[in-house]
This record gives structure tokens, C-alpha cells and sequence, in this order.
């Protein structure tokens, strides 16, 4: 059998959400251990590292809808505890997550998608993450070691399956025109680091084209546009 059975807290307060009533968890399914079972799907929580599960896509998928839940952090509150369990501080780390973030690990099975089969669940959450100051940690924390992450509350879900659904990522005036990165930065506020790897990701997905370049910029248009109908959904799907 193929299976990682460490988890971490989050991942198994996630796991237990998504198997809250019918779901079966840890289940041996087609040689891979399988985080939820239910009479519909399969389901796996990765919080990181989504280029872990293709062959589990692979190989599961022609049988089986999987779905993929993946928790991107909104507010972190960081707890730092001593090697006694005292608390230390506490404080709330400025990085704030958001679905677009999610990306820089879908790219990494873009190639696989879209598939009727495979459904993506961005989780936003807040975690509290426990420190422990017991100089078994990173130098880089001066010795402070990232005992675990724990889930506050599920603050939204973004679920992505259609073509529609990845392309809403775009912002709306770009959807029917031609743009670079650069315009989608500009339109969305947010930046290269977030943006690259959704264009990527859509690019790989064969819903964007290249159709030339402004300099250095790659020129990309949606490859879908024509395909979608007066609700957003593609025909072909």
C-alpha cells in the first residue's frame, strides 16, 4: 500500500469535517490509502505539496471522482511556548493568505486539469500555529520549533471543476481580450508572485494560447472564451 499516515492536526480536523456523516476515512483504495471515502468520491486533504498526488489522480481518477481540498491560511495566530508548555507570546503573523495563493500548488498538476473527475477545494482558513522554544528549531527561528498547526474556523470555500470556473481567476475586462501578466497584475492589485503561476496554471490547462509577445511579455488570450455559454459554464463540459 502507498500512504503517508503522519498527519498533521489541521489536516485531520480538515479530514474530519469533509467526512462528517457518510465518509469513511483511511481507506485502502486501488493501492493508495485514501484520507475520505464516500459513496460518491474520494477525497484528499493536502495542505501542501499537491504534486505529491498524481499518481493517485493518475491511476484513481478513471474510475473514481476525487476531490482535492486544499487550505490556504487567511490569519495565522503564532503561539510560542516554552520547552514547559508556558505560553511565551502571542501574535499574529502579518502574511495573509487568499484563494489566488492556492495556485502556486495547483501548477504543479495543471497538466492533469480540467477532468470531469477532479474537483478542487480552496479551503481559506485560520490556523493557530504552536511554536516551542526548546532550541530543537531552525536556526533561522533561533532554535524555535514549529510544533504544529491547528484549524480556528473555515472561513470560505472556493471549489473549482469547469473551465468557467478556473477562468473566473481572470478579472472580468481581461476574459474577452488579449493581455500579458503585467495587465492581469494591474487589474487585479495583486502581485507577479500570485499571478504567474494562475497564468501558468491556465496556460497548461490548454485555456489560454499564446498569440505573441509585447517585448518581453508573453501575450496570452482565453482559449475557452467562445466556448462558454450565457451562464459562464463551458458547452464542451
Amino acid at each position: 500500500m502507498i500512504g503517508n499516515l503522519n498527519e498533521t492536526t489541521l489536516h485531520e480536523q480538515i479530514k474530519l469535517a469533509y467526512a462528517e456523516g457518510a465518509g469513511l476515512t483511511e481507506q485502502a483504495v486501488g493501492g493508495f490509502f485514501i484520507d475520505v471515502v464516500t459513496d460518491d468520491e474520494l477525497i484528499e486533504v493536502q495542505t501542501r505539496g499537491l504534486g505529491k498526488l498524481r499518481r493517485k489522480i493518475v491511476e484513481l481518477s478513471p474510475q473514481h471522482p476525487i476531490r482535492i481540498v486544499h487550505p490556504v491560511a487567511r490569519e495565522t495566530v503564532i503561539n510560542k511556548l516554552s520547552a514547559d508548555g508556558e505560553l511565551i507570546s502571542s501574535r499574529r503573523s502579518p502574511k495573509r493568505g487568499r484563494v489566488e495563493d492556492a495556485f502556486r500548488e495547483i501548477v504543479s498538476i495543471a497538466d492533469l486539469l480540467p477532468d470531469p473527475a477532479v474537483t478542487i477545494d480552496v479551503l481559506i482558513v485560520d490556523v493557530v500555529e504552536t511554536r516551542i522554544d526548546d532550541g530543537t528549531g531552525s536556526w533561522r527561528r533561533r532554535g524555535v520549533r514549529i510544533a504544529g498547526r491547528a484549524l480556528a474556523r473555515i472561513v470560505e470555500m472556493r471549489r473549482f471543476s469547469t473551465d468557467a470556473d478556473y477562468l473566473s481567476l481572470l478579472p472580468t475586462r481581461l476574459r474577452d481580450a488579449r493581455f500579458t501578466n503585467a495587465d492581469v497584475i494591474a487589474a487585479a492589485g495583486l502581485p507577479y508572485r500570485t499571478i504567474q503561476p494562475i497564468t501558468s496554471t491556465l496556460r497548461k490547462m490548454d485555456l489560454l494560447r499564446v498569440v505573441g509577445r509585447d517585448g518581453r511579455n508573453t501575450v496570452y488570450e482565453t482559449n475557452a472564451r467562445h466556448n462558454l455559454d450565457t451562464r459562464g459554464r463551458s458547452r464542451y463540459r
